[in-house]
């Protein structure tokens, strides 16, 4: 066949919508690795290692199992597996694992304690950003038959002589 007759179809470059850094960074820090410094992350993040100085990730930080983290932290969720002792800000929600050590003081709107967790420290339950369309729900939990538990009563101490 010669070159006049063959159609050429060109290789079609595909449209990719352009990843978000947050979709698409990974930091790892495997373990047998140690850092000392500020340590800053993009996008989701794993520690396995060692680390003192400060911690700042704008995605997930998982502190694996063995991690051992002297720092203070601040990222949007936290997952903690391993010992951090320090100072630790999670924007959305934070997670102590069945086999985490934690010593500090934390700060975060949501915080799950995993049965077998060690926690020692100061806890802040920092109330989530209130903006625009985002208002926070009041709940009435009311008890069966609207009953008051005798120590809720105004005036009664609730406990008898």
């Amino acid at each position: 066949m010669s070159q006049e007759n063959r159609t050429v179809i060109p290789a079609r470059r595909f449209a990719r919508a352009k990843p978000t850094t947050r979709d698409t960074a990974v930091t790892i820090l495997t373990s047998g690795c140690h850092f000392n410094g500020k340590l800053y992350c993009r996008g989701s993040s794993r520690i396995g290692g060692r680390v003192e100085g400060h911690i700042i990730s704008e995605g997930l930080l998982v502190i694996e199992e063995g991690a051992s983290i002297e720092a203070d932290v601040v990222a949007e969720d936290i997952v903690i597996q391993g010992t951090v002792t320090g100072r630790v800000e999670a924007k959305n929600r934070l997670e102590l694992a069945s086999t985490c050590s934690f010593d500090g003081e934390l700060t975060t709107p949501i915080l799950s304690i995993q049965e077998g967790a060690r926690f020692n420290g100061r806890a802040n339950m920092a109330a989530a950003e209130i903006g625009e369309g985002n208002h926070p729900k009041l709940v009435d939990m009311p008890t069966q038959d609207n009953h008051v538990p005798e120590v809720m009563r105004s005036g009664s101490s609730g406990m008898t002589a």
